[in-house]
């Protein structure tokens, strides 16, 4: 697992929260954060679709490297937060996506296309949900100032295919240290001073907007300077290679933490409802879970945690367990904790997932089915739901139930490439061919795959009972996807449609 996203044999740290490259669009909300118009120079760098491309490339090969951890629960959790930040930020038209990274380093960054990336390693350095509301703050921040396009449209002699490999080098450290390195040797070296000097004033203006976003959104602002603080004490006396690397990716003044203590004066507008508190501590015993490389140890240290009573909260350590139980087949003990659980909270969706999935996981296929049902009672239009009774269901279940299922959310949520995934793959089971070649085909159109979504819309054209209105929409879907490919200079075969 990568734990730096540094490049010391380039004698420079390369935040990934200046990999931005976003074009000007009208604002989305009224609410958004006015800044002075100092005009926009990255225009001439980089529009929309060069943003879009770039960014579903990177996240594609992040995928593709399994950086990228694709747990719904972590992954809705982050958007939750996330999403109640941006919005008061301006977010060019483009709504932000967030991801857990299966990184066990400090880090979080910024890319093309409104992605934010959350190491695991990171979320579980926070105490409170606060700290991790200030470092999405700030990379947002990031984000609605456009600060790397800014950077390189400073650097007057690099042209859009360097900036590019820059980008996708830098992101590539997330999920290989020396793959990225090597990535970056060749397009980094000119020039590397200049951008270190230009991120420092980036990183304090993220901090100034950042901070505003936090109040806004009705989070304590202090949690952005009480975690600078914790990093700072972490990084205070100890070698390099073991400071963490959200102190070396993102340049700062040595007053970093007391200079983000300063702005905390500002007014609050409103103070948002109460968060559920759980779900913060949930989500972080799931991430523990996952992102750990010894099961067995984990579950001898959560014994010996919940022997001892060492721990901030109970419930969380007792989930944790129940999850590493599971992923060791240890299913009759993994029960018993989920029971306790349910107990002590029955409505709590994330119990009610696990006891369904222990059910399946056991073979015990009715109990698994009513279990989940009884859950959809209580959150009919769950989207976190929705994901796990629906992959269950298009593996092991009714497909068809899981494209009714999946569906409402197609067109609610047409950003999310496991979405598609999971459809077509219930789709494929129903027999329904369209559907099938039509949602693969998003699917790796969102992974930045062009020429594969290309070959999907031409073999769900073949289909021989298609509806004509089908027929018009894998039509037309097939001329947008194949224009854009030729405008990218991919070598896009000269066949007739079907």
């Amino acid at each position: 697992m990568p734990s730096r996203l540094s490049f010391p044999s380039l004698g420079l740290s390369l935040s990934l929260s200046l990999v931005l490259a976003l074009a000007p669009v009208p604002r989305s909300i009224a609410q958004s954060i006015r800044l002075p118009d100092i005009g926009d120079p990255s225009q001439a760098y980089f529009g929309p679709d060069e943003e879009q491309r770039m960014g579903l490339e990177i996240m594609r090969q992040l995928r593709e490297r399994g950086a990228v951890m694709d747990d719904v629960q972590a992954n809705e959790y982050l958007n939750s937060i996330g999403q109640s930040i941006a919005t008061y930020a301006d977010q060019n038209g483009v709504p932000f996506t967030f991801f857990m990274v299966r990184d066990s380093g400090i880090n979080a960054f910024a890319l093309p296309h409104n992605f934010i990336g959350i190491n695991a390693g990171l979320l579980l350095a926070t105490q409170r949900e606060d700290e991790l509301a200030g470092v999405i703050a700030h990379e947002i921040a990031h984000v609605s100032q456009r600060h790397i396009v800014r950077a390189i449209a400073d650097m007057k002699r690099m042209t859009l295919p360097m900036a590019a490999a820059m980008v996708a080098g830098a992101a590539l450290a997330a999920a290989s240290k020396q793959a990225g390195q090597a990535a970056m040797v060749g397009t980094m070296a000119a020039g590397a001073q200049h951008q270190v000097s230009f991120t420092r004033a980036n990183e304090q203006e993220a901090d100034r907007i950042g901070m505003q976003l936090l109040v806004r959104a009705g989070f304590d602002p202090r949690g952005m300077s009480d975690f600078f603080a914790k990093l700072e004490r972490m990084a205070g006396g100890e070698a390099r290679n073991r400071v963490p690397e959200m102190l070396l990716t993102h340049p700062r003044p040595e007053n970093r933490a007391a200079d983000t203590q300063d702005r905390i004066e500002i007014p609050p507008m409103r103070r948002a409802a109460p968060r559920d508190r759980k779900a913060y501590e949930l989500t972080k015993a799931r991430v523990r879970v996952l992102a750990t490389d010894d099961n067995n140890s984990l579950i001898r240290d959560l014994e010996t945690t919940l022997a001892k009573g060492g721990y901030a909260s109970e419930t969380a350590q007792r989930y944790a367990y129940a999850l590493a139980l599971r992923q060791a087949g240890r299913y009759d003990d993994a029960q018993q904790q989920v029971n306790r659980l349910l107990r002590s909270d029955p409505d709590r969706l994330a119990f009610r997932i696990e006891a369904a999935e222990l059910a399946l996981a056991r073979e015990d296929r009715a109990q698994g089915w009513r279990l989940f049902e009884e859950a959809r009672q209580i959150y009919p239009d769950d989207f976190t739901l929705a994901m796990h009774y629906g992959r269950a269901l298009a593996t092991q279940g009714d497909p068809k139930l899981a494209m009714r299922l999946l569906q409402p959310h197609l067109r609610r949520r047409p950003n999310d490439p496991a979405l598609y995934a999971s459809y077509a793959q219930a789709a494929q089971r129903s027999g329904d061919l369209a559907a099938t070649h039509a949602t693969m085909a998003e699917h790796h159109y969102l992974n930045g795959e062009l020429l594969p979504a290309i070959e999907q819309l031409e073999q769900g054209l073949k289909n021989s009972n298609l509806s004509p209105n089908q027929e018009a929409q894998l039509r037309a879907r097939l001329r947008q996807i194949r224009t854009e490919a030729i405008a990218q200079g991919l070598s896009v075969p000269k066949r007739d449609a079907p």
